[in-house]
């Protein structure tokens, strides 16, 4: 496998994850934390930090700038797929069809949730392509595990406080759906939701390495 055969796998991946990661988040998982405790996370996380591992390889292998078009392409990817779910639920159930209100409360999030995740998702992802690139001229190609771990764990901070702040308080007090939450409720959701997706990212390295190695040995045969 040469670099140039990684390109369309990366970016499959990336943007199979990132829609995958969305409509997984319609349910909550419950995770243990030592010294916070429980935490409600989205389950989506660990497909996000999939799709983090796919753009950190895209960059690596195929530049900022290709990197940066797949993010973009992969954003209205995911307003293209709720444009198509909410056209689905729009669409008027078979008469034997009877599970029409559980399509709805799995798939029809509220607008406040769906911007909010758009918002997030391009902001971070930028975030984590120039983060990327930047640390890895800087170290002149070194330190792998420098450029992986930082540009991730800096990126899902970005996106964790976009999207908690934006979905939950923002958007709900000017009119998008659901009750805005404030204060320290707002802030643990946060931190909570953090802290798990930093421990993916962290592991995020282990699969990071095991792919540029591989890369590396094909193309050098």
């Amino acid at each position: 496998m040469n670099d140039e055969n990684t390109k369309p796998i990366f970016t499959a991946i990336f943007a199979g994850s990132v829609v995958l990661a969305n409509i997984l988040a319609a349910k909550l998982t419950w995770v243990e934390l030592p010294g916070i405790g429980g935490v409600a996370v989205p389950a989506g996380f660990v497909a996000f930090g999939v799709a983090y591992l796919a753009s950190d390889l895209i960059v690596e292998y195929h530049g900022r700038d290709y990197a940066a078009s797949v993010v973009n392409g992969t954003v209205l990817t995911l307003v293209v797929g709720y444009s198509l779910i909410y056209l689905a639920i729009w669409m008027p159930s078979a008469p034997f069809y009877e599970g029409q209100s559980a399509f709805v409360s799995t798939l029809g999030d509220s607008a406040s949730i769906l911007l909010a995740s758009v918002v997030a998702l391009g902001i971070a992802q930028h975030t984590d392509v120039a983060l990327f690139a930047n640390l890895k001229k800087r170290t002149d190609g070194q330190y792998r595990w420098l450029r992986n771990c930082g540009s991730t764990g800096v990126s899902q901070a970005v996106d964790t406080i976009v999207f908690i702040s934006l979905g939950f308080a923002i958007f709900p007090a000017i009119g998008l759906g659901g009750d805005p939450t404030w204060g320290w409720p707002l802030a643990s959701i946060i931190i909570g939701q953090y802290v798990v997706k930093l421990i993916v990212a962290l592991v995020d390295t282990v699969p990071f390495y095991a792919v540029t190695e591989l890369v590396s040995d094909q193309s050098s045969h």
